[in-house]
């Protein structure tokens, strides 16, 4: 099974993080702990200060104690991130609300909802391990924030483009979309890096993966990690966290 996310959609992947690295960088300690929802831009700029922050302190411990990184990291995902949504995106059909009104009993719209959950859980601890691992190697970019009109923007839905300036003066554009949650809040749904669709990419990956493993739906929720870490370990690159 071959997983095709370039380098450089893994590394713009995390751009959420990279903005604002001025403001951050004369930061030592992290006093933001938690990120304003009301405005989608506010919400952005204030979880990047505060990633930066935290990946500015891990350079002196994350080799030594990566999960305790990955875990200030991962607070932080929590709270602007609505990985259920983009997990049942990226599950498609398999998680579908007509395929959960289609099941018979109570028994299997538990199981259904419990597989929801578990591949939220392992989709985000993939993301999250990519765009981590990444902030830490951020150096000196430079990002504008900007709202734009996709033509889907509504009451509750928006999106914001990054462009990145990096140090050999080449541009890069990442796209957000943005959905208000069930409380009200603004939370990133999808994220676009130089028109590659995240969501979709992984979408094909996960229904690739169900048919290589003969539509075992639950074999690739639980083995999401492997399979998703596993191709970039073999190459050489050690992602902590990931299982083999």
């Amino acid at each position: 099974m071959k997983f095709r996310i370039t380098a450089l959609g893994l590394l713009l992947s995390s751009t959420l993080i990279l903005a604002t690295v001025a403001q951050a960088d004369d930061a030592t300690t992290s006093s933001l702990k938690h990120i304003s929802r009301a405005d989608p831009e506010t919400m952005l700029q204030e979880a990047t200060a505060e990633l930066l922050v935290i990946s500015k302190a891990a350079r002196e411990y994350a080799a030594q104690d990566r999960e305790r990184y990955y875990a200030e990291v991962t607070g932080v995902i929590d709270q602007v991130m609505d990985m259920q949504y983009f997990a049942r995106g990226v599950m498609a059909t398999y998680a579908s609300s007509r395929l959960y009104n289609s099941l018979p009993t109570e028994a299997e719209k538990a199981a259904f909802r419990d597989r929801v959950a578990r591949f939220a859980v392992a989709l985000k601890r993939v993301w999250m391990v990519k765009y981590a691992d990444a902030l830490l190697k951020a150096d000196g970019e430079t990002i504008e924030l900007a709202r734009i009109n996709t033509g889907n923007e509504s009451a509750d839905r928006a999106s914001l483009q990054q462009t990145i300036h990096d140090r050999k003066n080449q541009t890069y554009l990442v796209q957000y979309s943005l959905i208000k949650a069930k409380d009200g809040g603004w939370m990133i749904a999808n994220v676009i890096v130089e028109n590659i669709n995240l969501g979709e990419v992984y979408r094909s990956q996960f229904a690739e993966a169900v048919e290589n493993h003969k539509g075992d739906i639950d074999y690739v929720v639980d083995h999401w990690v492997e399979l998703m870490l596993h191709n970039e370990s073999a190459e050489g690159q050690d992602k902590p966290g990931a299982t083999n």
